[in-house]
């Protein structure tokens, strides 16, 4: 383990139990901080990856101050791990779209939300089991032993569950869509990252993988008759987040995996692109 990384493992562990006692707003304000001063010196290969992919893919905005803005809501996202599980009761997390969700539901159709790495990511699926739509989540493992834990242990008593993502992963999620598609959500994400890079959306590629998580949420969806329903969640100000569900994917005729791949990018590329500095891959993006 280099030096920074092993500085960077000793800030998420060292802080986390401290964070318990501190105001939500305080202990993100305080992640933000070390996002801004901090974790750039420690990752000089994505800060300098992301720069590039932000005057790549958003040349309207003005690069540092949007650099600042990704490492600040990637920082503040782990240091509100500590309290997530409050942020409801507390009244930090706005709703909006629900009824995409509701009329799937009501049509007797399974659902697939098509998750997005947004702002602080699992406020998503915490907002699915706040509606009462139990999300069951496509997981990889997290890159260190603590994360894991911290992860999985919120993802459970948020009222979720979790499908590991290995090659096994269809079956059970097929299963789920056909057997209870009312009193459970298959959270699925949309923009997957592995081996170092992200593999959606598009920005500006010319062909997403066959094998990716839009091509298999598309195939679950005709194998299941689910609908795709696109979400994300936006960070505002002060701690505060707005969830956002989107009108189901509209598939073409009986298209493949890349035209039903290319559907739901057509939808979720434009919100990455928009939300670039609150997009957790960023920091990932490479050229090629």
């Amino acid at each position: 383990m280099s030096w920074r990384a092993a500085v960077s493992a000793a800030l998420e562990r060292g802080l986390f139990h401290p964070l318990r006692v501190v105001p939500s707003s305080s202990g993100s304000a305080l992640g933000a901080w070390l996002g801004r001063r901090v974790v750039p010196g420690l990752y000089p290969v994505a800060t300098a990856r992301a720069r590039a992919a932000l005057r790549r893919l958003r040349p309207d905005l003005e690069a540092e101050a949007a650099l600042a803005e990704a490492w600040a809501n990637i920082a503040a996202s782990f240091a509100e791990m500590p309290r997530i599980l409050g942020f409801w009761e507390e009244g930090r997390v706005a709703v909006e779209g629900t009824q995409h969700l509701l009329d799937a539901r009501a049509a007797g159709r399974p659902v697939i939300c098509a998750g997005l790495h947004t702002a602080n990511p699992e406020v998503l699926g915490l907002t699915l089991a706040k509606l009462g739509l139990r999300p069951v989540g496509v997981a990889v493992r997290q890159p260190s032993d603590f994360r894991e834990r911290v992860i999985t242990d919120i993802r459970l008593r948020g009222g979720g569950r979790m499908i590991l993502a290995d090659r096994g992963a269809m079956r059970p999620a097929i299963d789920l869509l056909r057997t209870r598609p009312v009193a459970e959500t298959l959270l699925f994400w949309m923009d997957e990252h592995v081996e170092g890079a992200p593999r959606g959306p598009s920005l500006g590629r010319a062909a997403l993988p066959a094998n990716g998580n839009m091509a298999m949420a598309g195939r679950l969806a005709r194998l299941t008759g689910a609908a795709v329903v696109p979400g994300y969640v936006t960070r505002l100000p002060g701690a505060r987040f707005v969830t956002r569900f989107l009108p189901p994917v509209e598939f073409a005729g009986a298209g493949g995996r890349l035209e039903d791949a290319a559907a739901i990018d057509a939808v979720v590329e434009p919100v990455i692109r928009a939300m670039l500095p609150q997009w957790h891959h960023l920091v990932h993006v490479r050229d090629d």
